[in-house]
């Protein structure tokens, strides 16, 4: 059997992964949002085949067009940019073992 982690590190480049904070009310009652947080992680950023989308929620097949492999924690929502490129992880699939993530992700537009 394949050990996905490490066909993944021969993969992966480093990439910029932004997640946004949480925002917080000031002292005078208005919302203050939260700054986001930037950090450098390793993935694997590959298109996505029609077999794989059929795994990717319907409603988001057309925008989801790319997946993103990393040993690095991912979230739905955070902002993934890589080679002058940003992305959204638009959905996850839950990995009991393994040792990493696999996101869709969908192109924002510049």
């Amino acid at each position: 059997m394949i050990d996905v982690a490490v066909a993944i590190d021969g993969e992966a480049v480093n990439v910029t992964r932004t997640r946004a904070a949480a925002g917080a009310y000031n002292d005078d009652g208005e919302w203050v949002p939260g700054s986001p947080d930037a950090a450098t992680i390793r993935a694997a950023i590959q298109p996505a085949s029609g077999n794989q989308l059929m795994d990717v929620p319907e409603g988001m097949r057309t925008e989801a067009r790319w997946l993103l492999w990393s040993r690095s924690e991912v979230k739905v929502d955070d902002m993934i940019t890589s080679g002058g490129v940003s992305y959204r992880v638009m959905h996850l699939w839950p990995r009991a073992d393994g040792g990493f993530y696999r996101a869709a992700i969908g192109r924002l537009d510049p």
